[in-house]
């Protein structure tokens, strides 16, 4: 901390005056005088001059109760009374100290960041700094990170990390706030912001990033009392955090041992996987499923990469991601229709597609499922299907068939009823599609097909009395569902 900054601090509890600050130099320690005092340009000293048996030569920092000093030319001075000498030099002692103490925790937790610590134990750290509850949140408003260490009491903010985002009522709320009008004015790096309902004064820093505000971080007064320092460290912790979640995605950094296991996994360049996942000694769930996601458009944007793995780190909890080449996928032990629900939404929302694998019980697989998961995606753009979330079961023929490396044709597998019903009329063909599509319900394949149930009766008996089908029999209703995925996957080809 430097002379100017600590008389600004000093001017904010006692009354200061006619401060000449001609020596602004970094202040390493707060000395009150004696009449043994040593001289040091970079002590702040603190108390009066009179009846000292030596007087500075060099430039000082000097805050005093005396009026017309003499002293070396470029010292800096400020005048105070002298009942309120002893609280100043405590005060600007306590300054001095606690931000060493801040300067060594911050030290720490960018020594935690080069270490590739995990994002909650980042948080957790940066939370025993300031000694509150901490919340980041992004330019959109979502909450990205929050410490688990320390609990969120005010309801609005618990609300608020739990729903993953800042509501628009909530933000409603801040905008038209006094505070907040005052602080888009003076612009400085945190303001103190109380908003109606709240239980606990927040303390907000914004993170810029080349101009633009890119995030928040938010700490909420409650295990301790918002102090001064906090205004100027909270700034610096929230760029650090920032910038580490940034990296964390767009470098290929993970935020877990198992995360970059997973990594080395699906990398082509690394040749001894089992051995490599027997040395880390890390264990998965017995059951597990692979969740992908990519953007439905060709995203370059990081950022947006960046906050699209958080909410899904975010819907998946127990899971562990993993961010490769265009794909952002996770390992859960099962998807619950719960979370299919709310990937269904976010999908939808974000626009990007997902795929789903199949179950499986041997983490020496991940790689395997986890391409399946693509194939979903892959294949749902090439048949267009307009569905944001597939499973696997919905594309695993088509899969087989274009990984197929078998001479022989495959329209060889198409059914000949097939074309015997497209020949004689093509509404038939639909018709059996769709009724086998619905488990040969006949009321509501009728209902897709904007016919009358009889109607569809009817063009069943005239399938069966043309092809000599039975479609009671389970093996021919399954021969003929592959034949029409054949015929689909031929039809693309063909660009038909």
């Amino acid at each position: 901390m430097r002379y100017i900054e600590m008389i600004k601090l000093l001017q904010e509890q006692f009354t200061i005056e006619n401060s000449i600050n001609f020596y602004n130099a970094k202040i390493s320690d707060v000395k009150l005088i004696d009449k043994d005092t040593q001289w040091d340009e970079k002590i702040l000293y603190v108390g009066t001059l009179k009846r000292l048996r030596t007087k500075p030569k060099t430039p000082i920092m000097l805050i005093s109760c005396d009026e017309n000093i003499v002293l070396p030319e470029g010292s800096s001075i400020s005048h105070i009374s002298k009942n309120d000498v002893t609280a100043v030099y405590n005060f600007a002692r306590d300054l001095i100290f606690e931000e060493l103490r801040f300067e060594a925790a911050l030290f720490e937790l960018t020594q935690a960041v080069l270490a590739k610590k995990n994002l909650t134990h980042l948080m957790n750290m940066a939370a025993d700094l300031l000694g509150n509850a901490i919340i980041l949140t992004d330019g959109a408003k979502k909450v990205l990170a929050h410490a688990t260490k320390y609990e969120i009491m005010d309801p609005l903010w618990a609300e608020n990390v739990e729903r993953g985002f800042l509501s628009y009522e909530f933000m409603q709320k801040v905008r038209i706030n006094k505070q907040m009008k005052e602080w888009d004015k003076q612009g400085r790096d945190s303001q103190l912001i109380v908003l109606p309902g709240d239980k606990q004064p927040k303390l907000v820093a914004r993170i810029i990033s080349e101009g633009h505000i890119t995030g928040s971080l938010i700490m909420i007064e409650h295990h301790t009392k918002i102090k001064t320092l906090h205004y100027k460290v909270l700034p610096l912790v929230g760029e650090i955090l920032f910038e580490s979640f940034s990296y964390d995605s767009s470098k290929g950094m993970y935020n877990s041992l198992h995360s970059s296991i997973l990594y080395n996994m699906l990398d082509e360049r690394e040749l001894n996987k089992s051995e490599m996942l027997n040395m880390s000694k890390v264990s998965f769930p017995k059951a597990m499923q692979v969740v992908v996601a990519q953007f439905s458009f060709n995203n370059k944007n990081r950022y947006l990469k960046f906050t699209l793995r958080t909410d899904i780190e975010r819907l998946f909890q127990d899971g562990f991601s993993v961010l490769y080449k265009s794909y952002i996928g996770v390992l859960v032990p099962n998807v619950s229709y719960e979370q299919k629900e709310r990937l269904k939404n976010l999908a939808s929302e974000e626009n990007i597609n997902v795929g789903i694998s199949w179950k499986f019980d041997d983490i020496n697989q991940f790689s395997r499922h986890f391409y399946q998961a693509v194939t979903c995606i892959k294949q749902s753009r090439y048949f267009n299907t307009g569905i944001h979330v597939h499973d696997y079961t919905d594309f695993s023929c088509y899969d087989m068939l274009v990984n197929c490396s078998g001479e022989t044709m495959l329209e060889n597998y198409c059914h000949p009823a097939l074309k015997i019903i497209y020949n004689y009329d093509i509404g038939l063909h639909e018709t059996l599609k769709k009724y086998l599509e619905c488990s040969k319900n006949a009321t509501l394949a009728a209902e897709q097909l904007f016919i009358h149930r009889n109607t569809l009766n009817y063009r069943i008996k005239k399938i069966e009395e043309l092809t000599g089908l039975d479609l009671d029999n389970h093996n021919v209703v399954q021969c003929l569902m592959d034949s029409f995925r054949i015929e689909s996957l031929l039809n693309l080809k063909k660009g038909k």
